[in-house]
């Protein structure tokens, strides 16, 4: 295996036993291979070939191919005429569509936690906000990321076994290709925070209008930090 072969092999083991659970073969890889487009690992451009995948995966090209033909389906990679399947970069139309999708099902996810989330999850939204206000303050980036997406987990799971939690997931790894930080926008990464805080509040008061509306103008303040952050790495 080439030098690149061997890394795509390290980095993916560990991606893999944190999968290795989910099932059978198919189900490791098709998560595995998501979680590495959800990370970086892979990432726009790349080119997928099923008999590099496996080898690094350790398994057979059977499984690889299913999660592949699921992965295309799903639109997080895609085929092009003769260079088979890779990531694929995200444009700035991708990137509006993308958001104003995420508003919307946010939106209702935070309209669904408002009326059905339990004490205990309200208290772990809470626990996690100043969690995340601790972290601002001590200027840490990679925790105040965690912690956003952690907060964006707890509120889709006010929607417990319906299609919004894994269609608000599917979004969420869409623009995770994007190799782009929302928080790279001046003042974004404050704003942010405060914004998880006035959705927590209105979850935790049942105010089902306003969780809604917050959430998703949550999702439109992003998608402005996320533009600016496009054209940013555009004009380098």
């Amino acid at each position: 295996m080439s030098d690149t072969g061997d890394r795509l092999r390290s980095d993916l083991a560990a991606l893999r036993e944190r999968h290795a659970r989910r099932g059978g073969a198919t189900e490791i890889a098709y998560w595995t291979i998501r979680d590495a487009l959800r990370t970086g690992i892979l990432r726009p451009g790349d080119r997928l070939i099923e008999v590099e995948l496996a080898a690094a995966l350790d398994m057979s090209r059977t499984p690889v191919r299913e999660a592949l033909r699921r992965l295309e389906a799903e639109r997080l990679v895609e085929n092009v005429p003769r260079r088979g399947l890779v990531v694929p970069a995200i444009t700035l139309d991708d990137l509006v569509d993308i958001y104003e999708i995420r508003g919307a099902l946010e939106g209702l996810a935070a309209r669904r936690a408002a009326q059905r989330m339990s004490a205990a999850e309200i208290e772990a939204m809470r626990q996690t906000v100043e969690r995340m206000e601790r972290a601002l303050a001590d200027d840490d980036l990679e925790a105040v990321s965690e912690l956003s997406r952690q907060f964006h987990r707890l509120l889709r799971g006010g929607s417990p076994d319906g299609r919004l939690p894994t269609l608000l997931s599917l979004l969420m790894d869409s623009y995770g290709l994007l190799g782009l930080h929302e928080f790279n926008a001046p003042g974004r990464l404050s704003a942010a925070v405060a914004e998880h805080r006035a959705i927590y509040e209105a979850v935790a008061a049942r105010d089902e209008e306003q969780a809604e509306r917050l959430a998703r103008e949550h999702s439109h303040n992003a998608l402005q930090a996320q533009i600016f952050a496009h054209h940013l790495a555009n004009d380098f």
